[in-house]
């Protein structure tokens, strides 16, 4: 039996897809979990912020 050969482009595009299914199907399962008991995680991702605190960077690097 001879095995078709596919263009890389195909197989990475094939590869890329496959992950994000598997992304998509495994944090639609934590997002709809937390729905069913009453968790509603998608608004604590909008009240999310990184702040940095500028101060003791510049204490940890000698700057000041």
């Amino acid at each position: 039996m001879k095995q078709i050969e596919k263009p890389e482009w195909k197989e990475s595009l094939e590869c890329y897809l496959f992950i994000f299914i598997i992304l998509l199907l495994f944090f639609g399962t934590i997002v709809m979990s937390g729905q069913l008991t009453g968790t509603d995680w998608i608004s604590l991702f909008s009240k999310f912020t990184f702040d940095v605190n500028v101060d003791v960077l510049k204490q940890l690097f000698l700057l000041e």
